[in-house]
């Protein structure tokens, strides 16, 4: 693969999102989800969408945090810092949060919420501006959601110039994927990474950021990954969300869970603490309270990891969960565990002299799976429950 050597001639500069082929939402009242839809035709003057175009994905913002259009481009010269020998960015494509930059602290609300709403390429443009001098390098804040409709195999990032039937792929060496970057986490000694969020996959020993593993494994998981100069490509699962869930699932195939609300706040996330493994049949894997860091005891975090996971109905789990005398930590709430259809992509692309050009194209597609007629949510552990008719206890697996 090719790495840019450093340049005294023009290099691009990444200006900003075009949204020549975007239905851009505008913002949305607080808490209010907008989606700015993306299509494989240039939209109308008048901003109409072509008769004829089609869309396979969306990009999604919510305010406060993030706003129209739900894409920014941070000029910002910083170093990456998972390497001895740092690559020197020169800013990062991230969600329109706009109270974050490239350099914001953990959850500050970086990541773009691409969502794969189909299976035909999805392409992103980014005007550039060719006349600066020196190559650069932009990290990509990626999260991809899976609203397809149907279990994905995994999926490409391709770059390029140009929409739809115009797409070009990128075959010059000024505009690649760049392997001087170390992807998160920053031990991985890898230029692109993918990731299944953590708190669903993860050993808290092993991250700052975190005091409680993840609930399902405390394992990271995610897809493996190849990377060429100018396509990344998923190749197989790391960890145990394949052993598990199969393919990617698809965000209305996601399993249920049971969420404690343990602050009674709407702008925290809630902790879960079980899930649905079969008809009125749940797995019980946390309780309340909390884990405090062992070198620090007022360093806590609501909600504590069960030895012995407890399986039981829903009325079984949350009479376990309850305390009549505390019952302010009786607030739950049943839902899709929607982070199963999410994936964080990691990785950065650099750019040299594209003198001529005025803008590059980053395209995504997705692959579905062979069979795209997914499985009921928890069938890989119902078949392990269909002889539990009451209240049952297993002991945690590692």
């Amino acid at each position: 693969m090719t790495a840019l050597a450093p340049v005294a001639g023009h290099a691009a500069t990444i200006v900003q999102w075009n949204t020549g082929n975007v239905a851009v939402d505008p913002n949305a009242a607080p808490g209010v989800t907008g989606t700015s839809e993306v299509y494989d035709r240039t939209l109308n003057p008048d901003g109409s969408v072509p008769t004829g175009a089609t869309t396979s994905g969306t990009i999604t913002f919510a305010p406060p945090e993030a706003g129209s259009p739900g894409i920014k481009v941070q000029s910002q010269t910083y170093d990456d810092t998972g390497s001895s020998a740092p690559l020197e960015l020169s800013g990062c494509l991230m969600t329109s949060n706009p109270s974050a930059v490239c350099t914001s602290p953990f959850q500050s609300g970086k990541r773009i919420k691409q969502n794969i709403t189909g299976f035909a390429p999805v392409d992103l443009v980014f005007d550039i501006d060719a006349s600066d001098t020196g190559s650069k390098a932009y990290q990509v804040f990626g999260r991809l959601i899976n609203d397809s409709g149907a279990a994905l195999e995994g999926v490409t990032v391709e770059l390029g110039f140009g929409i739809g039937e115009d797409f070009v792929a990128a075959t010059t060496d000024q505009l690649v994927f760049s392997t001087e970057f170390t992807a998160q986490p920053n031990n991985s000694g890898k230029s692109s990474t993918s990731q299944m969020p953590f708190g669903l996959f993860g050993d808290a020993g092993d991250n700052d950021n975190f005091l409680i593993d993840g609930f399902f494994s405390d394992e990271r998981t995610g897809f493996d990954l190849v990377q060429t100069d100018h396509m990344i490509t998923t190749a197989g699962y790391y960890g145990a969300y394949e052993d598990i869930f199969g393919d990617w699932n698809t965000k209305t195939d996601v399993a249920q869970g049971l969420f404690w609300d343990f602050d009674d706040d709407a702008e925290t996330d809630n902790l879960l603490m079980a899930w649905q493994i079969g008809d009125d049949l749940w797995e019980l894997r946390r309780t309340v309270g909390e884990t405090c860091d062992p070198d620090d005891s007022l360093n806590c975090t609501f909600g504590q990891t069960l030895d012995t996971f407890e399986t039981g109905t829903f009325d079984q789990i949350v009479e376990a969960l309850s305390n009549p005398d505390d019952p302010w930590i009786d607030i739950f709430e049943e839902g899709e565990i929607e982070d199963l259809a999410n994936l964080n992509l990691n990785y950065a692309i650099e750019l040299g002299d594209l003198t001529g050009q005025s803008s590059f194209t980053i395209r995504t597609t997705a692959i579905p799976a062979p069979s795209i007629v997914p499985l009921p949510a928890g069938a890989p552990l119902l078949l392990g429950a269909l002889g539990l008719l009451g209240w049952v206890r297993r002991r945690k697996t590692a």
